[in-house]
């Protein structure tokens, strides 16, 4: 089992996300959180290196419902998934 470790930029992303899906309607930012969560905890805690590297050293976890992904880095040394950053799928970038 690696340790979840997130960085103040994929706390603040999240955090924006949730707020964009309660304007859009009420409870679904908590869907939201529900399923990053779900997803973080039942994969990246336990499985990690299934999902494949996307750029570099970085991985890029998608979400089911939701488009975005979860771009995360694993530290062996640690035994840590440090999660960088949650992006919408349609943006063109990687962190």
């Amino acid at each position: 089992m690696y340790k979840l470790a997130r960085d103040k930029k994929a706390e603040d992303q999240a955090k924006e996300i949730y707020d964009y899906y309660e304007d859009c309607r009420e409870g679904l930012g908590d869907e939201f959180f529900k399923e990053l969560e779900e997803r973080t905890e039942s994969i990246l805690v336990r499985f990690p290196k299934i999902v494949p590297i996307a750029y570099a050293n970085r991985r890029r976890l998608t979400l089911k419902r939701f488009p975005h992904y979860v771009v995360f880095i694993i530290d062996e040394t640690k035994k840590e998934v440090q999660v960088i950053a949650i992006i919408h799928s349609k943006r063109n970038y990687m962190p």
